[in-house]
């Protein structure tokens, strides 16, 4: 984050830690400050953001998941910039921790860090394009996320991974999620055998959930496994 933010230019950075964050990542920031000629100042003091904005308009502003993103954004005008949101997403457990959603649109709306012409040519866009980028993504990992909770959102969630195929390596989707869910971009070959039908790829997931959970509570039994 610092290599980045000084890469583009920027001397004069002010690091506001995670109240939770250990004292030694500030350390280490200032060290490597110093290695980089940089100015680092560390605000370890109880305040939001928005009063950050406020009192000293800073040139970028760049994180992972933080609303303030955004706020910056949005009703400051501030340049912004992600950083680290695959490797957040990767490292986020279980699935369905409430952080992926928020790290999910940072990732997928704000330009990288390293991209120097996406983050000088970057403009806040528009309802219609967050709409259109954004929607239907969200719906996936959502679903994808709380399947139990969000049923009717298998169609749409369906709809949006048929048309965008997730990669092996896609920060959204784990392929075994995708897998134990019946969902397009699945494991090659584990669900071939499933006819296209909403009551029998049902059927089948249920099966395949009740077979795990005897596998666990009975010693001995193991899943067969290809």
């Amino acid at each position: 984050m610092l290599r980045g933010t000084v890469a583009l230019g920027h001397t004069r950075v002010v690091f506001k830690p995670h109240p939770a964050a250990p004292v030694s990542w500030s350390r280490a920031l200032e060290q490597e400050a110093e290695l980089l000629g940089a100015e680092l100042t560390v605000l370890d003091s109880p305040v939001i953001a928005e009063v950050v904005y406020e009192r000293t308009r800073p040139a970028l502003v760049v994180g992972a998941f933080s609303t303030a993103l955004l706020t910056a954004a949005t009703f400051y005008g501030i340049p912004v910039a992600r950083v680290g949101t695959e490797e957040l997403l990767a490292a986020l457990t279980p699935y369905q921790n409430s952080n992926r959603v928020p790290v999910t649109i940072v990732d997928a709306l704000l330009p990288a860090l390293e991209d120097r012409e996406a983050v000088t040519s970057w403009r806040l866009p528009g309802e219609e394009r967050v709409r259109a980028e954004l929607s239907g993504l969200v719906t996936a990992v959502g679903f994808a996320m709380q399947p139990q909770i969000y049923p009717g959102l298998r169609a749409a969630a369906e709809e949006y991974l048929a048309a965008h195929p997730a990669p092996a390596s896609s920060p959204y989707f784990r392929r075994r999620r995708l897998t134990s869910l019946a969902l397009p971009g699945a494991l090659p070959g584990q669900l071939d055998f499933i006819p296209r039908n909403a009551t029998v790829r049902r059927i089948a997931r249920q099966a395949v959930a009740w077979k795990r959970g005897a596998g666990r509570r009975l010693p001995g039994v193991r899943s067969a496994r290809g």
